[in-house]
């Protein structure tokens, strides 16, 4: 087991049948931090590789605050922040981790993935998508929002959505990088829409699970990157396994 630790949070991965950890830092980068031109997207190539894992937090969790929600609309429910959420056993909530190495691979056939407006909060917090793939944005909420996507090597865009039941797709998200959503009409409104370069990813759960699932077989980095806690790697061998 090889190991690598700083204070704050921790990484512990399973890949295939090598055990690694990785330890997390305060630092603020983000994971476009050595972001380039895309090269030319190739289609989607899948294997039999297994990365399974679990993040969790060492130390003191910082206090997340209540959020007064009554500006939504006059029964929504008290919000608190998601920057920080440490569940059982220490498990560290909203943690991107993916694999690069692959190279760049064209989403657009892959199902939309969902971003929800649900008591004036983004749903989920924390969501992966796959370069060319599509977000579709939805309202539960009987309020205006306005959504706004504050990307850097993206497009920025910016729209309104007024009425419960609204959809709307977006395809121009083509760049690997963190895109901030916000919503200027309830200011506590954020997510981030981590756009990777390849579909093998996954969010870490309330216990701070993770499972990345039909990897070709390669020596890959493995990325986990956190909102506050910003980007930890470590370089992995997947190998191929019985499917």
């Amino acid at each position: 087991m090889s190991e690598l630790r700083v204070a704050s949070c921790e990484l512990r991965v399973l890949v295939c049948v090598t055990l690694l950890a990785l330890c997390g830092s305060c630092d603020q980068k983000s994971a476009d931090a050595n972001a380039k031109s895309p090269a030319p997207a190739r289609e989607i190539q899948k294997g039999h590789g297994l990365v399974r894992g679990r993040v969790t937090f060492v130390g003191t969790p910082p206090v997340m605050k209540e959020i007064a929600n009554d500006h939504c609309r006059p029964d929504a429910p008290v919000l608190k922040e998601e920057t920080v959420i440490v569940g059982a056993n220490d498990g560290l909530k909203n943690v991107m981790v993916s694999v690069e190495g692959l190279g760049a691979m064209d989403g657009s056939s892959l199902p939309p993935a969902r971003l929800g407006q649900e008591n004036c909060r983004y749903v989920p917090h924390v969501l992966g998508l796959c370069a060319g793939q599509t977000l579709r944005v939805t309202s539960s909420d009987p309020t205006l929002h306005n959504v706004q996507f504050a990307g850097t090597l993206n497009r920025p865009q910016n729209f309104g959505m007024t009425q419960a039941g609204s959809s709307r797709d977006v395809t121009t998200l083509t760049r690997h990088e963190v895109v901030p959503v916000r919503c200027d009409v309830h200011p506590w409104m954020l997510a981030y829409v981590v756009v990777t370069e390849n579909p093998f990813f996954a969010v870490t759960a309330d216990d701070g699970q993770f499972e990345i699932k039909d990897l070709p077989p390669g020596d890959y980095k493995l990325v986990a990157w956190h909102e506050l806690y910003g980007r930890l790697e470590q370089n992995v061998s997947v190998t191929e396994q019985k499917p």
